[in-house]
């Protein structure tokens, strides 16, 4: 494994071991000798813990904003773009459900204050970068209040609401052996037409 395709899989045994083992009871040493590398390594790109769980964070967005942001952009009707969002949603927790639920985990936590100067960058970037994948819900709710499909309420209320419900296989759903894409999708619809029906 070269260096350029490394970084990716230190943050994905990363994810992975933060989830099973908590991120407190999981060390530097142990993501490295899951992944088969020296402890240097994963420290070449990661100058710390801390900055390596932001890059969790980071990476969890990334995997609903790369399927989400495509169907957002799309001309359907409101409701069906919305509905098309919605399942593009909960089929990324489904496909990186580490990644969200050490999320979950570090937010219940709280926040360290005295970060370092480049992890507070990065939170940072994570915050501007959450707040503009949650822009693309509150524009479609809002757009479909303008155009009378959706009931009008509390764009803020409603898309933080809409977020939770998408977001709840994080807290029960639980990986089989025969998981599948269409098992995934089966769910993801499921959850999006709850989420539609709060608005409806």
């Amino acid at each position: 494994m070269g260096r350029a395709d490394l970084k990716p899989a230190i943050v994905e045994t990363a994810a992975k071991c933060f989830a099973r083992n908590g991120v407190d009871a999981t060390s530097i040493d142990q993501i490295a000798h899951e992944m088969g590398a020296s402890k240097g390594k994963v420290y070449h790109h990661f100058s710390s813990k801390g900055a390596l769980l932001l890059a969790v964070r980071r990476q969890s967005i990334w995997s609903v904003l790369h399927r989400v942001k495509p169907v957002a952009e799309t001309p359907a009707p409101t409701p069906n773009r919305f509905l098309a969002m919605a399942e593009a949603h909960v089929m990324g927790i489904l496909a990186d459900l580490p990644y969200h639920r050490v999320v979950v985990e570090n937010l219940r936590a709280g926040l360290v204050k005295d970060l370092p100067t480049h992890e507070r960058v990065m939170l940072s970037e994570i915050k501007e970068l959450q707040a503009s994948y949650e822009d693309l819900f509150r524009d479609v709710i809002a757009s479909g209040q303008k155009d009378t499909s959706f009931r009008q309420q509390s764009v803020s209320i409603t898309v933080n609401s809409v977020i939770v419900l998408l977001n709840a296989p994080i807290f029960w759903y639980q990986p089989r052996p025969d998981d599948s894409e269409e098992s995934h999708r089966e769910i993801a619809t499921h959850l999006a037409r709850m989420a539609l029906g709060t608005l409806t």
